[in-house]
């Protein structure tokens, strides 16, 4: 997966080389600056990166950083004993919606699972059509009716011919018009009403496509959606066709939300899961001298994955700030109420703990790991 990531984040790297060509032990602020924003991170972000690291900052201290904008407010959702999992795919057009959903039902074909397309997105007959070519070339069965016809309908009869056929998946694809017109966010809100009616609990998972060309302007897109029917995870394509992977950081700060895949490539193997430490130690390999090898790899601190806290160890911490006087701002900034100063959240393995630091790297409070235990 290493190798597929690196090529996806090829031109990201090549931007980031160009602007520092060579490598070192440690980077200044003023140098992270630059190459951050190279690299399309938002400037807000920028900044609060920077504020939040010394003068001189070494690959460990810039990995625990940016490792940190991972830790999701929303738990990964994954396919249980639901049958069939309804998949509901939204995003702008041209994002790449079509082309994933494809990707998808190969990626769960050669799981061993059957899948079932409804073609929701009636606005545009060409959609409707590029989807029955995928279903006739991948042997999946799919479930679509003509143009202007009510999408909410085929929506309801994927899902209820799935359950009548026993099969394990159902991806609904939907319309891609402007993500700011009133009726396509009434037309989703309907279609996930639709979907429950067909089956209690579907959608079980409404992802997001975004277009990695687009970098940090699709988050306003992804805000919108959210906004509309609740996202609960993103898809980025089209990442091995920018230098702007940068603002993969903007969009897990800005959202919240896990990113579940990535498409580094057009073949369906180039769908790959997305992973966090492999992406920032790849972004790292670009500026230090230092290998990945060496950074905290596992990111785990008393059995704690850190840089994926579940909903109830998130809980527990900011249970912990707020009897210390800290309000928990995001996944990697606190505020203390005391003197209205922001610091930062720093995992540190070396003390097994969750650390509140300023900008001095002075730790300010220390929460243990084993707070934050399932059953602690």
């Amino acid at each position: 997966m290493f190798g597929f990531l690196k090529k996806g984040l090829k031109k990201t790297i090549e931007a980031i080389q160009s602007a520092e060509p060579a490598k070192r032990d440690k980077i200044t602020s003023e140098d992270l600056e630059d190459l951050l924003l190279e690299a399309d991170v938002s400037y807000d972000l920028v900044e609060k990166i920077i504020d939040s690291l010394p003068e001189k900052i070494n690959r460990t201290q810039l990995y625990n950083t940016l490792i940190s904008l991972f830790i999701y407010r929303t738990e990964k959702i994954e396919p249980d004993d639901q049958k069939p999992f309804v998949e509901l795919i939204v995003g702008v057009n041209g994002a790449g919606k079509t082309t994933t959903i494809a990707k998808l039902a190969q990626k769960y074909k050669s799981e061993g699972k059957t899948v079932l397309l409804g073609a929701a997105d009636t606005f545009r007959a060409a959609a409707i059509e590029q989807l029955k070519r995928w279903g006739e070339k991948l042997d999946v069965p799919i479930v679509y009716t003509k143009q202007g016809h009510d999408p909410s309908a085929v929506a309801y009869d994927a899902i209820s011919s799935a359950k009548a056929k026993g099969l394990d998946r159902v991806i609904i694809d939907t319309a891609g018009r402007l993500h700011t017109q009133t009726n396509l966010a009434e037309e989703l809100k309907k279609i996930v009403r639709v979907c429950s009616k067909a089956m209690e609990g579907a959608p079980h998972r409404k992802i997001l496509i975004l277009d990695g060309t687009q970098g940090n302007s699709a988050i306003n897109q992804a805000k919108a959606f959210n906004e509309m029917i609740a996202i609960d995870g993103i898809i980025i394509t089209k990442l091995d066709g920018t230098a702007k992977g940068g603002a993969l950081f903007s969009i897990a700060e800005e959202l919240k939300l896990p990113i579940y895949y990535v498409g580094v490539g057009e073949k369906a193997e180039d769908l790959i899961p997305f992973d966090p430490k492999e992406f920032v130690n790849t972004i790292l390999d670009a500026i230090f001298t230092e290998e990945s090898a060496e950074v905290p790899s596992s990111g785990k601190l008393h059995g704690i994955d850190v840089q994926n806290l579940t909903e109830d160890q998130i809980k527990k911490l900011e249970k912990l700030l707020d009897t210390e006087g800290y309000d928990m701002l995001s996944k990697h900034f606190v505020k203390s109420r005391s003197s209205g100063e922001t610091f930062r959240l720093r995992p540190s393995a070396a003390a097994d703990s969750i650390e509140v630091v300023d900008n001095g790297e002075n730790v300010l409070k220390s929460f243990r790991a084993e707070e934050l235990a399932e059953d602690g």
